[in-house]
Parts: structure tokens; sequence; C-alpha cells
């Protein structure tokens, strides 16, 4: 089964979420987060595995949250 990935990180002064290509801006690291972690929710209920992955200060993608094809959270909920 596919899996759909969200990348976050930043860039200059603004958060970005890369998804299949595409770059969508943010004003902060929890504004993109949030947008990624919804995104992957709604490609969980279209059938994907999906993925939300953070670059660390050290540049290194860490799995943030990761959400199974029943749409069912994999991990810890934030905060």
């Amino acid at each position: 089964m596919a899996t759909a990935k969200y990348y976050v990180f930043k860039e200059g002064d603004r958060w970005k979420v890369r998804y299949d290509g595409n770059e969508y801006p943010y004003g902060s690291n929890t504004d993109a987060v949030l947008a990624a972690i919804r995104a992957a929710k709604a490609a969980a209920s279209h059938g994907y595995e999906s993925e939300v992955l953070t670059q660390g200060i050290d540049l290194k993608w860490r799995t943030e949250h990761e959400i199974d094809h029943l749409n069912r959270s994999l991990d810890m909920p934030l905060g």
C-alpha cells in the first residue's frame, strides 16, 4: 500500500509542508505540523497510510505522526 508522506521544514523565516512535489507555506511550526496532520488524516480516509516527518535542527528527518489506512493514529497525540 502506498504511503503519503508530508515533510515539515523551515526555510528562511517560514515553515513549509512538502507533499507530492508541492510546498505550502505556514507562519509557524505548529501551524505547519497541524496542517500536515490534517492532510495525512484526509489521505488515510481514502485508504492510504500516511506519515508526517519533521526536520530537526540537525537536518535529520523524524516521524512526527503516523496514521494507518484505517485512519488510526499509530503514535501518541501531540501536546
